[in-house]
């Protein structure tokens, strides 16, 4: 969008824009004349906003922080725009922790453990699961992931460990609570200012899936920005423990859950592996994160079993 459009849509909330910054293909960051600060949002799908509205509502009912759309002059919370629709945003002050410091700083593991575990226990009293998408884990890996991998890489050795796997991952997922997840609750949609949460963003993929696997991504996304680092990348695993132990004492984790983390970073790498299997250089990065997260199996679950029990 150029700064035109920009003028054009919040013109229907009243406010005059003089500088935007794009944050991404649907969210820009506008400034005021009046020197403030919101977040233009491109709606696509009206009825799936609606549904966020609905979890919007019930996430503040329960005073946790999110971000909200703000009504404009004819009392709305979208215009319709170039065959689009957009929202308006309050903006949250604060900043997102960065990976390299979630690993140093004993406290932020603590910090995300609880705030996803918060986010986790509200979305799962929602009753009205069926206005969002429904995943299984099971078959996104097994029906749509190895397929889209094997067409680019068909190692054998890639093979013979998603052969190894498949029935333990069948059988968990059948078995693991699913509930509606935030399905993107890597470490930039968490905001804190200070040490307290301004507020958890972005709720457009919000899906039912597996409970656990909102703490699986945070972690995985860690991991992703040091994994060409060793030593950040072997301070990981105690990261990983701390923050399941956080979560696990404000929203209690039964015994499956707590024995199939390893299961769903798998299964979101594989996600991950299958998306950017054309392009080369990230494929092969998340192909390594697999092959070392497989690798570091007991590792990881002693770890995660001597601090959460």
């Amino acid at each position: 969008m150029e700064l035109l459009d920009i003028k054009n849509i919040s013109s229907s909330w009243g406010i005059e824009i003089s500088n935007f910054k794009k944050l991404s293909e649907r969210a820009t960051l506008v400034f005021t004349t009046d020197e403030e600060k919101f977040i233009i949002k491109r709606k696509d799908n009206l009825e799936h906003f609606n549904s966020e509205l609905k979890l919007i509502g019930l996430l503040r009912s329960k005073n946790f922080f999110t971000q909200f759309p703000l009504y404009n002059k004819q009392g709305e919370l979208s215009v319709p725009y170039q065959n689009s629709n957009f929202a308006i945003y309050n903006y949250l002050e604060g900043s997102t922790f960065g990976a390299e410091e979630s690993l140093l700083n004993p406290k932020i593991p603590n910090l995300l453990g609880e705030t996803i575990a918060n986010l986790n226990k509200i979305m799962a009293s929602a009753d009205f699961l069926r206005e969002f998408p429904s995943k299984d884990l099971y078959q996104l890996v097994y029906g749509f992931a190895v397929k889209e991998i094997i067409k680019v890489d068909p190692s054998e050795e890639l093979q013979n460990v998603y052969q190894q796997v498949e029935e333990e991952i069948k059988n968990l997922v059948n078995i693991l609570p699913k509930q509606l997840i935030h399905r993107d609750a890597h470490i930039h949609n968490i905001i804190f200012d200070n040490n307290s949460l301004s507020g958890v963003i972005d709720y457009e993929i919000v899906e039912v899936n597996v409970n656990i696997f909102d703490i699986c991504y945070c972690s995985t996304s860690i991991l992703s920005e040091v994994f060409t680092n060793e030593k950040l990348r072997g301070m990981w695993i105690n990261f990983v423990a701390n923050l399941v132990c956080t979560y696990n004492q404000v929203n209690p984790l039964s015994d499956s859950e707590k024995g199939s983390i390893w299961h769903v970073m798998l299964c979101i790498q594989s996600i991950f592996m299958a998306y950017f299997s054309s392009n080369e250089d990230i494929y092969k990065i998340n192909k390594a994160m697999f092959q070392w997260i497989y690798e570091n199996r007991n590792n990881l679950e002693r770890k995660i079993l001597l601090n959460v029990n």
